[in-house]
């Protein structure tokens, strides 16, 4: 059972929401939105994929980055692969694998492609913008260091 006092903060609490969500900018609540469609998306799209990740469900990028790309990851064949929490900060950079300067939705559509065998977004499609929004929310307070290292 909850006492007052929790229960007072509780209500002040989702009563600060509701007023913080009616004076937030319309930019935010749109960046806010794209976020969360982006995490959903990261986590639960197979981009028309009919692979089959470690656990027997169809793949998604979180099959091989785990939580949510938070921390390193792991890929089918048990090679480690960085977090993401720097991926949008490092992005544009050079791919020695196809010899060129790639930029962050050139690498996502180069993971769903050959990674999960599924159909990339389209470049400009609101999923890229989507799943471009999630990262760079990985990668919030993180340097800018183009041609940079993953973590």
């Amino acid at each position: 059972m909850m006492n007052h006092s929790r229960m007072r903060i509780l209500v002040g609490t989702v009563a600060l929401g509701l007023a913080s969500a009616a004076f937030a900018s319309p930019a935010s609540v749109a960046l806010s939105q794209a976020v969360t469609k982006g995490a959903r998306i990261f986590n639960t799209d197979s981009f028309g994929s009919h692979e089959q990740s470690f656990n027997g469900r169809h793949t998604t990028c979180s099959s091989c980055h785990i939580d949510g790309g938070r921390i390193m990851g792991r890929l089918p064949n048990g090679k480690r692969i960085p977090s993401l929490t720097n991926a949008a900060a490092i992005f544009p950079r050079y791919s020695p694998k196809a010899h060129k300067v790639i930029t962050l939705e050139t690498q996502i559509r180069g993971c769903v492609r050959n990674g999960l065998l599924g159909h990339p977004p389209a470049y400009g499609s609101q999923t890229m913008a989507d799943l471009v929004s999630y990262l760079g929310s990985l990668a919030h307070g993180q340097r800018i260091m183009i041609g940079g290292k993953p973590r």
